[in-house]
């Protein structure tokens, strides 16, 4: 955010900046002590905030008195041809006769007035509440949303993103670059459909997204899909709908599919040269994370029907339950199917898939040996894909 500020007096001025610094936003803040410096800021360049006295020398010498310059700032931020002609402006003043006198003509070109009281804090909460109403809107090439930490710490693990955790508009985040694109890895408070629905609509929402996906760990049916598999939803369901009745649960089954074009696009890029061995390399296992003591790590990355519902599967009743749902479901989990839904229902209408890699086969036989695995290498799949999709 670039932020002018117009001022002449230096304790001012340091106050001005200290409320202006402990937003909490990245602000780039250029000063100016005149109305001939400001005139020349504003034709230079374009500004997301001017911070202005209404009461200011002309061309800034020592020795010059300051003047109500009012009709002065007007004129020239307000001017058809300004750079800045929609630039919100506050002004603070000490001087309140000046904001008085004027105060129809300031209100009638959208300029907000603050009185100064050196000494005192009232003004700079409501400084602090305009401030936050300019931040422009920071947008984002894509958004990767992880159910758990630790698929996505697997990004930071691959050398794709930095330990650095930042809160913006209430939602955990990580930055994280792909070849110029700018993205955000992001972690609901709890695993799940509902806290999955609703931090991947806000997400939406606020970063306007190009690709929102999901990345991270599965249980595979058995026969279906192997320890390892990464699993791209052609079509995902959600296993759990229905209606409890006094003949027991009656499922009402709802399905997503990927958009035609992604999916047609995903199932070129994994079958490139090189792509599923770019996932595997460099990923080292342990005695623990070899499937049937192997110690090469078997890759397999395609697009399959899946289904996501709210519990953890670890029964053989309920797994059967699901599998009689579609014959040709390959793996299922708890948070797919609410990304799927939140994308194909914002207008904004991003681009969406989710690639997990299955640990289990849902039964009564779960551990956490693979997960570690799981996660990295659907991390390195879903960062080639957006590489790709972008």
């Amino acid at each position: 955010m670039k932020v002018l500020v117009v001022e002449d007096n230096p304790q001012k001025l340091s106050e001005i900046k200290g409320v202006l610094n402990g937003i909490g936003f990245e602000i780039n803040i250029k000063e100016c002590d005149s109305i001939f410096k400001f005139n020349t800021e504003i034709t230079k360049e374009k500004f997301d905030l001017v911070v202005a006295d209404l009461v200011l020398p002309i061309f800034g010498k020592d020795e010059e008195e300051p003047q109500d310059v009012t009709s002065k700032i007007i004129e020239l931020i307000r001017d058809y041809e300004s750079k800045n002609y929609k630039t919100p402006v506050i002004a603070i003043t000490q001087f309140s006769d000046s904001a008085e006198s004027n105060f129809s003509n300031l209100n009638k070109y959208d300029i907000n007035v603050i009185t100064y009281e050196q000494g005192s804090d009232e003004w700079k909460s409501a400084f602090f509440r305009k401030i936050e109403l300019c931040i422009p809107k920071t947008t984002y090439d894509f958004i990767i949303v992880c159910a758990l930490e630790k698929e996505a710490a697997a990004y930071i693990e691959a050398g794709y993103a930095k330990p650095k955790t930042s809160i913006k508009h209430g939602l955990s985040c990580q930055d994280m670059m792909i070849e110029g694109h700018k993205g955000l890895i992001i972690v609901p408070p709890r695993m799940g459909l509902v806290n999955t629905s609703i931090v991947s609509a806000r997400a939406i929402d606020l970063f306007e997204p190009k690709i929102i996906c999901m990345s991270g760990i599965c249980a595979g049916i058995e026969g279906n899909a192997n320890i390892y598999d990464i699993v791209i939803p052609s079509q995902c369901d959600q296993h759990d709908a229905g209606k409890w009745t006094s003949k027991g649960f009656v499922p009402e089954s709802y399905s997503i599919p990927l958009i035609h074009d992604t999916e047609i696009a995903i199932n070129r890029i994994v079958k490139e040269d090189g792509f599923v061995d770019a996932v595997a390399q460099g990923v080292h296992l342990s005695e623990s994370e070899m499937v049937d003591g192997s110690s090469t790590l078997d890759v397999k990355i395609y697009t399959a029907t899946t289904s996501s519902g709210s519990s953890v599967i670890a029964d053989e009743k309920m797994l059967d339950y699901i599998t009689s749902q579609h014959r040709k479901k390959t793996a299922f989990e708890m948070e797919s199917y609410a990304l799927y839904e939140a994308a194909r229902r914002s207008p904004l209408k991003p681009n969406y898939f989710s690639a997990k890699s299955v640990v289990d086969n849902g039964n009564t036989n779960k551990g956490d040996e693979y997960h570690r695995v799981a996660a990295l290498i659907s991390a390195k799949a879903v960062y080639g894909l957006i590489k790709e999709l972008i």
